[in-house]
């Protein structure tokens, strides 16, 4: 069950009352909180309808003048919901981490998995420091990324992590709280990209 305040959230961002900001944090959400992404997909669904839809439901009327042929409100729809479908969820090609606010994994994405050579099963409730990092990474960074977890607070690093199979690569690393109604965190986001140019 999605709590009111998600709901909340999914109409402000179908209506587009979000900033761009707000915008790209929840379609993080949406990323990985299946449920969610079918509740915006409804409202979404709902909104074009209502805006084809005249008084008391009655099909929608063109303006004076512009005739519809046959069909067209039916067309008019599906290429509107069509739109709004691919207007959000623009799938990234990063990998996506998204850990409780306790730290632990809950979900990754497959382009992450691809990146680290773990599954999800491997890495669901485990900590990713210890998993990822080796006898080359950067100490410091780690405590900094380390920290702002702990705190709940937004970071990006530069970080040398290490494949399942012992070789090292570079990521760049941006995370980001997702806090709810009353500031309390409730996930925190992070979103990879392998810098292969950069070498290990």
């Amino acid at each position: 069950m999605i709590d009111e305040y998600l709901q909340d959230q999914a109409a402000l961002y179908v209506a587009g009352a979000m900033t761009a900001v707000e915008r790209e944090e929840f379609e993080l959400l949406l990323e990985f909180h299946a449920e969610l992404r079918a509740f915006a997909d409804g409202l979404a669904e709902t909104g074009a309808l209502l805006t084809l839809a005249g008084p008391q439901g009655q099909a929608a009327t063109p303006p004076a003048g512009m005739l519809l042929p046959a069909g067209a409100a039916a067309a008019l729809k599906s290429r509107i919901c069509g739109l709004i479908a691919g207007r959000r969820q623009q799938t990234t090609g990063s990998g996506l981490v998204v850990s409780g606010p306790d730290g632990l994994v809950q979900w990754i994405n497959p382009a992450f998995s691809s990146m680290c050579g773990y599954k999800l099963e491997e890495l669901r409730g485990q900590r990713l420091g210890p998993i990822l990092q080796g006898a080359a990474t950067d100490r410091a960074t780690a405590e900094r990324m380390r920290h702002a977890v702990r705190l709940h607070q937004p970071c990006r690093e530069t970080i040398l992590n290490y494949h399942k199979n012992g070789t090292p690569y570079w990521v760049e690393i941006d995370i980001t709280p997702i806090h709810g109604e009353a500031g309390e965190p409730l996930w925190m986001i992070a979103r990879e990209r392998e810098l292969t140019e950069r070498a290990a």
